[in-house]
């Protein structure tokens, strides 16, 4: 299925993406191929910028477990 139309964020670019989250049509300026996410979405959740943060034990808040199967 096809979809036309303007980027929701900016109104300009072609709609090629759907945030995962929103459901909003976004262009590729405006959406995160890593996560799925729209940049609307992604700046509520912590996200952008590129940088993922490692986890380790310095920053996980206390009384975290971790699980490994």
């Amino acid at each position: 299925m096809s979809v036309s139309g303007n980027c929701a964020v900016c109104t300009v670019g072609e709609v090629s993406h759907t945030c995962s989250h929103c459901a909003q049509l976004v262009c590729d300026e405006h959406f995160d191929e890593e996560t799925g996410l729209c940049v609307e979405c992604l700046s509520q959740v912590g996200g952008g910028g590129g940088t993922e943060r490692q986890r380790s034990p310095e920053n996980m808040p206390d009384g975290v477990d971790t699980y490994r199967f």
